[in-house]
């Protein structure tokens, strides 16, 4: 049966962290693949420490047009996540739209259907106080970016993004009664940004731009050059209609690019990553660079986790870089790879 996907993304223009643009892109070089259909995309509400920032409607209809793909999108709720139902059932249209958008996404589904999370947890957990009882029988699977996964709480450092975002909704999340894939942006929180590396219990990896931009269609480069550099002029369509005339800035060739979710994407298509960064089959295949662990995780209310290993019945499964040396190597080959599928 056919996988679908509704992604969640706080996905700004200008940009509060472009590995949001490209994690767009994964996903819907998966779609024009004919490897999932594309349910929605939910933009999250502008936070209040991102001012002048506002849903990137430009970079989804840019992806739009260049995959032929018609997509449907909403705006999450400028109201942050409470665990009084009531409170939440009485929020304004406008701030239940996402969560609703959420929901009837669950219910026109026929086969598996995945939700993915890098941004704020804050919808999601509304959606499900709502109607939990339509997770539990309609939701595949929710892949949650967000957070630090050390076993050892004294050693996760401070709270993560995502999690400040909104920590009551990420904290509900991991009650929500469906599989959770817990993809914690960090092992670590470490004060000095420029000594992140790859490590066991986190997806974080950096690969410069210079490696996989000049590999890819015009048009997609072009997309990565409007949304890269942040313009906001009217005429978006532009750069895709006359791409070789649309060069990219020395900075945007160059630059290093951190990112976090992009192991989501392939694992929820049953695809792996191999040492060299090919794509295989197989979710867990003993050559991959990645896999899960099902654990048992505990959340509590300011989003500070504990977990501990489970047996396989578990449906919490925790991501683990398995070969920390070939990992950021490897997921910058496959990504390059599945954006080719964007011509």
């Amino acid at each position: 049966m056919t996988i679908r996907l509704l992604h969640q993304t706080d996905l700004f223009r200008p940009y509060a962290d472009p590995d949001d643009h490209l994690d767009l892109a994964c996903v819907y070089a998966l779609a024009a693949a004919g490897q999932l259909e594309l349910g929605g995309v939910l933009v999250d509400f502008p936070p209040d420490d991102r001012p002048g920032r506002s849903p990137d409607v430009t970079g989804i209809a840019q992806l739009s047009y260049l995959t032929g793909l018609p997509t449907h999108m909403a705006v999450g709720s400028s109201v942050p996540y409470t665990h009084d139902r009531a409170a939440l059932a009485a929020l304004p249209r406008r701030d239940r739209a996402g969560a609703e958008f959420l929901l009837d996404y669950l219910r026109d589904s026929e086969g598996p259907a995945y939700i993915s999370i890098v941004g704020s947890c804050r919808d999601l957990a509304i959606a499900a106080k709502l109607d939990p009882d339509l997770f539990r029988n309609k939701c595949a699977g929710i892949y949650l970016n967000a957070g630090t996964g050390h076993p050892d709480v004294a050693k996760q450092g401070g709270i993560e993004y995502n999690v400040r975002l909104n920590a009551a909704a990420y904290a509900a999340t991991f009650d929500i009664p469906c599989p959770i894939y817990w993809m914690p942006c960090f092992e670590t929180m470490r004060s000095d940004y420029t000594e992140t590396k790859v490590e066991r219990f986190g997806t974080f990896y950096r690969f410069k731009q210079s490696d996989v931009l000049p590999k890819l269609s015009p048009v997609l480069q072009s997309y990565f050059t409007y949304s890269l550099e942040a313009r906001t002029d009217a005429r978006y369509l532009q750069p895709l209609l006359a791409p070789r005339s649309d060069v990219s800035s020395y900075y945007t060739i160059h630059a290093d690019r951190d990112m976090w979710s992009t192991a989501c994407f392939f694992h929820m298509v049953s695809k792996a990553v191999d040492k060299a960064g090919k794509i295989i089959a197989g979710s867990n295949a003993d050559d991959a660079v990645f896999g899960f662990r099902p654990v048992d995780i505990k959340c509590d209310p300011n989003g500070v986790t504990t977990w501990t290993n489970a047996g396989a019945e578990s449906n919490r499964l925790l991501f683990e870089v398995k070969d920390p040396d070939s990992y950021a190597s490897a997921m910058t080959v496959a990504m390059a790879t599945l954006l080719g599928n964007i011509q």
